[in-house]
């Protein structure tokens, strides 16, 4: 039986992956608009994912299922994508030619460094991948082991304390693993508003808005540059208290929102837009500059970004429609898998 949909939910997996997307194409994007902004908004795009993440988190029947249902929605998108973007590379490698632009090499290298590197080159945004999956696998560990809420509440934070320990002292572990002790406490937190009851409708509700805009302020003049990929942190408080604070109040102010068709089912397919929207903007970027003059700022991002996204409509038909097991619509490892 397929989950029914939480429009709200799907509003804001879309808020995340439209500031991710923007960020990818211009790093300095909403620096433009606001001189901490950029910094604001890095505070908890990321960190939401983990949130919704830890909402819908569920124990299945037993570790091996649990696993078998992360790796059909989690792993097997990332080796799928992955090998796609390398492919589609060798077409984009003559358009690259053709018109004049700096070479674009491709090497079957792309397809084997995301297993063992921290950066590659190719569809870098799909790191995000390893680590919720390791991120999941973690916290049913934990939940296992330790029974009350606030045992795992103790253990959760030991665990993140040890990540930001090794996060300052520069200290990678392979395959993410260093950034899903690190974003702990963001899985946490969605299953912790679940267990409260966080999903019903409320009285409450209609103050959401109220309480996101008294937040807005301060997070964005305290927040810090940050980096989950790199590790790079702030002080711990304000890797989880602002955070904490600007999720909770965006959560509560898009809960009211009906069902936005277009926004919905961005968000929806958000993780097909993550593992193909380089293969968009790139290319997309490189004409405007190339072509047209076009200079870094504002009007350029916002181009580039709308028509990655409507480029993403058709592409997320296809894929969704011809590859469902690679994309996570449906198993590619159906019950009874044996790990």
């Amino acid at each position: 039986m397929q989950q029914q949909r939480i429009a709200f939910i799907d509003f804001m997996k879309c808020l995340c992956i439209m500031l991710i997307v923007m960020y990818h194409i211009d790093h300095e994007f909403f620096n433009y608009i606001a001189p901490n902004l950029n910094n604001a908004l890095q505070a908890f795009r990321l960190p939401m994912y983990y949130f919704i993440s830890g909402i819908f988190f569920k124990h299945y029947d037993g570790f091996a299922d649990f696993t078998r249902r992360k790796v059909n929605n989690i792993l097997v998108p990332f080796v799928f994508f992955i090998i796609l973007v390398f492919v589609l590379r060798l077409p984009q490698a003559a358009l690259c030619k053709a018109f004049g632009s700096d070479a674009l090499t491709v090497s079957w290298r792309e397809v084997v460094e995301p297993f063992y590197k921290r950066y590659w080159l190719v569809s870098t945004p799909l790191w995000f991948l390893l680590s919720l999956f390791w991120v999941n696998e973690l916290f049913y560990l934990l939940r296992q082991i330790i029974k009350p809420w606030w045992g795992i509440l103790i253990a959760v934070v030991a665990v993140s304390a040890i990540g930001y320990w090794l996060g300052m002292r520069e200290i990678r572990l392979p395959f993410m693993l260093d950034t899903a002790l690190v974003a702990m406490p963001y899985f946490f937190l969605g299953w912790g508003m679940k267990r409260l009851g966080a999903l019903e409708p409320s009285r409450w509700d209609r103050w959401g808005v109220l309480a996101l805009l008294a937040v807005a302020l301060p997070v964005y003049l305290l927040s810090e540059f940050v980096n989950l990929h790199f590790q790079v942190l702030p002080p711990y408080w304000k890797l989880y208290l602002l955070p904490f604070i600007a999720i909770v109040a965006l959560f509560w102010a898009c809960k009211p929102m009906p069902h936005i068709p277009v926004f919905c089912h961005y968000g929806r397919y958000s993780l097909i837009i993550l593992g193909t929207h380089p293969l968009f903007f790139l290319p997309l970027r490189s004409l405007f500059v190339l072509k047209f003059g076009m200079l870094p700022g504002i009007e350029l991002t916002l181009l580039v970004f709308v028509l990655t996204m409507i480029l993403e409509w058709p592409t997320i038909w296809l894929l969704k429609t011809y590859f469902p097991r690679f994309t996570a619509q449906q198993p590619f490892f159906k019950p009874g898998w044996k790990l």
